[in-house]
């Protein structure tokens, strides 16, 4: 099955859906690194668990590390806002 790294690799990229960000997805694969340097957890949980625990685990970076991102409605709330901001200017 290649190295470690390909693997989680290939098993981000089946989930992965953020578009333009290739950066923050090797973040997330360097973070997986650092906590599971090895294929070690397979001997202790099987491949299917394998699989769960690597994504609870980049899920959870993308909670910590994207706490500040802009949802929808914020983005919404802020074309209203300067509208409304412009709209006053003149």
């Amino acid at each position: 099955m290649g190295d470690w790294k390909e693997y989680i690799t290939e098993l981000l990229t089946n989930y992965w859906s953020i578009k333009g960000r290739p950066d923050l997805f090797q973040d997330v694969v360097e973070h997986i690194m650092e906590l599971y340097p090895e294929r070690i957890l397979e001997e202790s949980y099987g491949q299917d668990r394998t699989d769960v625990v690597l994504l609870g685990e980049a899920f959870e970076y993308l909670q910590l590390h994207c706490t500040s991102a802009l949802s929808s409605e914020d983005l919404e709330f802020m074309a209203l806002t300067e509208k409304e901001r412009l709209l006053t200017m003149t």
